[in-house]
Parts: structure tokens; sequence; C-alpha cells
């Protein structure tokens, strides 16, 4: 018998072409002269495989190099999604906490300028309101009859001693004007009083009074309606 030197495959001694191949086979060929061409042994099957290398087990193990690399590179990228995630995340609050800091601070200074303007507002508002004459108290009187003329005394602060004002005192009685309320100019006294008398008696006790106080210029710096019993005497207000 003569085996294939292509294949190996076992053919009769008087075949001319392998008839596994087709291979052209030499005529005669010794067994050991084809074993020692294609170095497969005689004794061995071509279809054995128990004895031949699988390509079916190396094709396997390559697939599963293959899919062990790629196991080995989506655990890379994924451990690398974290880190850069968790980074992301340090950094957001630091950043919070360095605006709510700045936040706080700005609360912090915007409150203390408020109250300081506050006070800056308060400490004008005083020092405008002492810087001119207000009506701040006073008393009305009139004599044991309605025919006697009323007078009125209004206190304005001492500090504004020997200035000139102005000061119209209204009278009503029931509603209805006593007098017209004209406006007279006054010294403000040394202890700080301005006193002004009705030009002209009443028919009625008054029953109310409404001082209007003006500064030399005639401009108004304060009013004030008083209410007062119908009977002679002092009102105090």
């Amino acid at each position: 018998m003569v085996f294939c030197p292509n294949c190996g495959a076992e053919n009769a001694d008087s075949a001319k072409f392998c008839k596994s191949c087709g291979h052209t086979l030499a005529a005669n060929s010794p067994i050991k002269d084809n074993y020692v061409n294609t170095g497969i042994d005689p004794s061995v099957r071509v279809n054995d495989n128990s004895n031949l290398s699988n390509p079916g087990n190396a094709s396997n193990n390559s697939k599963s190099d293959n899919k062990n690399l790629i196991i080995i590179c989506l655990t890379i990228v994924i451990c690398a999604l974290l880190i850069a995630g968790a980074m992301v995340m340090f950094s957001n609050n630091n950043a919070n906490d360095n605006d709510s800091d700045s936040l706080s601070d700005s609360a912090s200074l915007n409150s203390d300028s408020s109250a300081d303007n506050v006070t800056d507002i308060e400490t004008s508002t005083q020092a405008t309101q002492e810087s001119y004459p207000q009506i701040y108290s006073g008393s009305f009187s009139t004599g044991s009859s309605a025919s006697d003329k009323t007078h009125c005394t209004i206190y304005v602060g001492s500090e504004h001693a020997g200035e000139k004002v102005k000061i119209s005192v209204l009278y009503l009685n029931d509603g209805y004007a006593l007098n017209q309320g004209k406006v007279v100019t006054k010294t403000v006294s040394s202890d700080g009083y301005v006193k002004v008398a009705s030009a002209n008696a009443f028919e009625y006790y008054p029953d109310e009074a409404h001082i209007s106080l003006y500064d030399s210029n005639g401009d108004i710096l304060d009013t004030k309606t008083v209410y007062l019993y119908e009977n002679s005497g002092k009102q105090i207000f």
C-alpha cells in the first residue's frame, strides 16, 4: 500500500492519484520512504483525530483569550469612570462649600451694611428733627367767659431760643371756624416757648384747635390738632 505524501491517506499500491486529495502518487513508493517524506506514521490514520492537533480547540482558545481581554478592558474603563465621577463630585462639593461661605460672608456684610445704613438714617433724621423747632407740648387758656381772648402757649425747644418762627392757630367749635387762623411772626423765648393770643374774643368756647408752625421763610415745620373742653381755664396738651 502507498500513503499519500500530501495528506497521508492510505492508497493501493497501484494507485497513481490519492483517493483523498488527488495528489499524484509515486509508483511503488515504499512505506518507509513515505514516512520519511511526509513525516506521517503509516499507522496513523488521516481521519484519526486523537493524535493530531485539533484546529477547533485552537480556535476556542483564541476566542477565550479575546473574551478575557475584552473583560479586562471593560473593567479598566469602568474603574476609570468611577474614579472620574468621584473626583467630579468631590470638586462640586468643594465648590458648593466655597459658594456657601462666600454667600454667608456676603449676607453678613450686607446685613452689617444695612444695619449701619439704618443707624445712619435714624441719626440723620434725629439730627434733622432736632435742627428745627417742633410742637412738643403746650397749653390753652381762656378767661371766665367766651368773650375773653384765647391764649396759646407752645414749647418748641429751648435750643431754638431767639429764633424767629411763624405760627397759625385756627379755633373751631362744633366744626365751625371761630377765627381766620392768620399766620403771625413770633420769637422763641429763652425757655423755648412761643406764645400767641387770638386776635379777637369768641362767641363760643373752642372745642378744637389746629396749630401750624413755620420757619421764618414760611416753610411748614410741624402741625398738631388739639381737642379742648368747652369751658374756661387752662388745658394742657
